[in-house]
């Protein structure tokens, strides 16, 4: 039987998500117990706080049990800390899911999405499952395209995704830019903002969206867990939004969409934010230390306001990717995601494996001299 003719049609177009190789995937590839150094998905290199595991191992005991739907203790501390009512709060499996849930419970299938690109691959592949039209407004310099998205934008379109800081680029756009984009847009249509790397941005004039909120109620933030306080195993994030967004939300995700050990990690890690601190002062430390060690060698690399670099090679023909796996740091390509040829994405590690990665590619451009 051919299954593909039961399918949806659409479902031809969608290409699987290809996530950065795990390190087991790296050493079963090569027949090897030898430690390789994960640089490529934006991952913190550090465990969680002690008390996020110990929170998460004494809910073990719970797990026969399912989870609170809607994760109302964790929506009421988000509340607190954001200064915002419980009933603007949405918590979700990851950012992921909530990105999915918007465009499910809010687009109708004649009307389009509008983002940039390269940025998340999430919003293509939602839009893509969902039958729906999208646009990809091209970065200009390695920035979002403000102006190129407002021209797309017409009365088709429903949701626009910004990821700021964007993901692959890690630049910004600023809060004065964002202003007068949000002025020129009609009220009706959803902007959402994708926050995930918020708390490593240094940027003074960084808009600060769940203030801006106040002066438009279709705008929606997101954050995530995964980055800063290394849960990105456990898959947890969260949206303000108007209340009717939502309540619109709740209607449609799935019963115990977040887990008991999730809820719990995050609830910890909330009261974790002095310990913290030190390690995000250290991850941007070091950023800015590999990027002028790039920048040194001739290569293009943008200001970051995240937790990685977006690298583009000069003088490098091919991937520099594979020879850099060869010597046990895995980084990310990023053409296959609509960043420039051969361009790659680094993750921004512990001091000691920044070294290292730093010592394989002196080794591979060596190698090609």
């Amino acid at each position: 039987m051919d299954f593909e003719k039961l399918a949806r049609p659409f479902l031809k177009n969608v290409q699987p998500y290809k996530a950065g190789k795990p390190i087991e995937a790296a050493q079963r590839e090569r027949r090897t117990k030898e430690g390789f150094i994960k640089l490529a998905s934006n991952e913190n290199p550090y465990p969680p706080q002690e008390d996020i595991q110990k929170a998460v191992i004494d809910m073990l005991s719970q797990v026969n049990r399912y989870p609170e739907s809607g994760s109302f203790e964790l929506v009421m501390e988000l509340a607190k800390k954001h200064s915002v009512s419980p009933e603007e709060v949405f918590v979700g499996n990851g950012s992921n899911e909530i990105i999915d849930l918007l465009v499910r419970a809010f687009a109708f299938p004649d009307e389009n999405l509008v983002y940039p690109w390269p940025s998340f691959v999430v919003y293509r592949l939602v839009s893509t499952i969902c039958g729906l039209e999208s646009t990809e407004v091209p970065c200009m310099d390695n920035k979002v395209d403000l102006d190129g998205i407002r021209w797309a934008v017409n009365d088709k379109t429903k949701l626009v995704f910004i990821c700021n800081p964007n993901n692959p680029t890690s630049t910004y756009v600023t809060r004065q830019e964002f202003s007068d984009f949000l002025e020129s847009l009609p009220e009706e249509i959803l902007v959402v903002m994708d926050e995930a790397y918020y708390e490593y941005v240094t940027a003074e004039d960084y808009p600060q969206t769940l203030e801006m909120r106040k002066n438009r109620s279709s705008l929606v933030t997101l954050r995530t867990f995964s980055k800063v306080h290394s849960l990105a195993g456990i898959r947890i994030g969260y949206a303000v939004a108007d209340p009717q967004v939502v309540e619109i939300l709740h209607k449609v995700r799935q019963p115990f969409n977040v887990n008991r050990l999730a809820q719990a990690a995050a609830l910890a890690a909330l009261k974790c934010q002095k310990e913290i601190q030190p390690i995000v002062d250290q991850t941007i430390k070091e950023r800015e230390s590999l990027r002028k060690a790039i920048l040194k060698i001739g290569w293009e690399c943008p200001p970051s306001q995240t937790n990685f670099l977006y690298i583009i090679p000069k003088g490098f023909s091919g991937d520099v990717c594979e020879p850099l796996l060869e010597k046990g740091i895995i980084a990310r390509n990023m053409a296959q995601f609509g960043g420039e040829a051969d361009s790659f994405r680094l993750t921004v590690g512990t001091p000691e494996e920044n070294r290292k990665f730093l010592e394989a590619l002196d080794a591979v451009l060596a190698a090609r001299s």
